[in-house]
C-alpha cells in the first residue's frame, strides 16, 4: 500500500451528536459513525501533543482526549459560554482564544485562567512555541503577543498602510510561531506576513485577492496556506517565496496538515483533499459524510500502537479520524 493509502486506511468518522450508527464506503475505505456529544456544538480548532488532544468550539465547548482521539470528554464546567476559535498546546500547556478577545491559559490544559483582556476583537487563531511565546490573530488586523505561555498579552501596533500598502485592516485567520520566534500570519487579501523580531517589523511575503484561512509551517522549511476557491499555497524555503497548487476543487479550505515526507491534507466546506507528493497531485475523499459537512481544522495524533491519526473537526461537533 502506498503512503497515501496507509494515510487513509481505517478512515474513522466520529460524529458528535449523530442519531444512529452507520457504515458507508468511501474511496474504498470504511467509515464508522460513533455516538458522542451534542449535535449543535460546532468545533473550530483542534491540537495534539502526542496522544493528548484538545478541541474547542461554540458556546465555550472544550473536549479533551488522552488516547489519541479514540474517545473524547467535554470539560465541565466550560471556561466560558462564548465561542472558542483557536487552541494551541506545547509541553502540556494550553492556550485557547475566541470571541470578543477572550483568552485562557492552563498549565495542565484543565484549570483555565482568564487572561487580562487587551482587545474586543474576535481572535481566530493562536500558536505557541517551546519557549512559551504565544501569538494570537483576529479581526481587523489584530495581533497579540505573549511571552508567558498566554497568561498575559500585549497588542502589537500595526501600521497597515506601511505594511501592506493599503489602509484597510485585514482580518487575520492563521498564525505560526517558530521556535526561533519567527511569526508567520495569513489572512484577507491573500496576505502572508512574517516578522523575525517579535512583531516589530513585518514583511509581506505574498498577497492577492483571496482570503487565506489555514496555515502550517514545518521545521524543515516547508509551509502551506489554504483558503478561498480551493486555494493552496506552498513554500519550500521557510515562506520566502510561495507557489499556487492546483487541488482541482473550488471549495473554501480552512484546515491544512502536512508531513516532511510530502503528505498533505486540506479540509473545508464539503471537502477533504489529500496529496502524497507535496501537492503536485491531489485526490478527494468521496463520502456523503464528507461531502455534506464543513471540516474546519486538522491535527495529527498517535494511537496506542504508534499509528498516525489525522483528525478533522467541524460542523455539528464532528471529528474525523484517519489512521495511517
Amino acid at each position: 500500500m502506498s503512503a497515501a493509502g496507509r494515510f487513509l486506511a481505517g478512515f474513522l468518522l466520529v460524529c458528535l451528536g449523530a442519531a444512529a450508527r452507520a457504515a458507508l464506503p468511501t474511496a474504498g475505505e470504511k467509515v464508522d459513525v460513533i455516538l458522542h456529544g451534542t449535535a449543535h456544538d460546532a468545533l473550530y480548532d483542534i491540537a495534539f501533543e502526542g496522544r493528548k488532544g484538545i478541541a474547542v468550539g461554540a458556546f465555550g465547548t472544550v473536549l479533551t482526549t488522552g488516547d489519541g482521539g479514540a474517545t473524547w470528554a467535554a470539560q465541565s464546567p466550560a471556561p466560558t459560554g462564548l465561542a472558542l476559535f483557536g487552541v494551541a498546546v506545547r509541553d502540556g500547556r494550553c492556550v485557547i482564544v475566541g470571541q470578543t478577545g477572550i483568552a485562557f491559559a492552563a498549565d495542565d490544559c484543565k484549570q483555565w485562567k482568564l487572561s487580562p483582556p487587551v482587545t474586543k476583537a474576535r481572535l481566530s487563531s493562536v500558536s505557541l512555541n517551546r519557549n512559551g511565546h504565544a501569538c494570537a490573530v483576529g479581526s481587523f488586523g489584530t495581533i497579540l503577543s505573549s511571552s508567558d505561555w498566554g497568561k498575559t498579552w500585549t497588542q502589537l501596533p500595526m501600521d497597515w498602510s506601511g505594511i501592506s500598502g493599503q489602509s484597510a485592516e485585514p482580518h487575520l485567520y492563521g498564525v505560526h510561531v517558530g521556535d526561533d520566534g519567527t511569526l508567520t500570519v495569513v489572512g484577507e487579501f491573500e496576505l502572508i506576513l512574517r516578522s523575525t523580531d517579535g512583531g516589530g517589523q513585518w514583511k509581506v511575503l505574498h498577497k492577492g485577492e483571496r482570503s487565506l484561512f489555514g496555515l502550517q509551517v514545518l521545521d524543515n522549511g516547508q509551509a502551506y496556506a489554504v483558503g478561498q476557491s480551493g486555494a493552496v499555497l506552498a513554500s519550500s524555503d521557510r515562506g520566502a517565496t510561495w507557489r499556487s497548487l492546483d487541488t482541482g476543487v473550488t471549495a473554501i479550505l480552512t484546515g491544512v496538515l502536512a508531513t516532511p515526507t510530502g503528505e498533505v491534507v486540506a479540509s473545508g466546506i464539503n471537502t477533504i483533499v489529500y496529496s502524497e507528493d507535496g501537492g503536485a497531485s491531489w485526490s478527494s475523499l468521496q463520502s456523503r459524510l464528507v461531502n455534506n459537512a464543513w471540516h474546519e481544522a486538522l491535527a495529527a495524533s498517535e494511537d496506542s500502537s504508534g499509528k498516525r491519526r489525522v483528525m478533522s473537526v467541524g460542523a455539528g461537533g464532528s471529528i474525523l479520524q484517519l489512521t495511517q
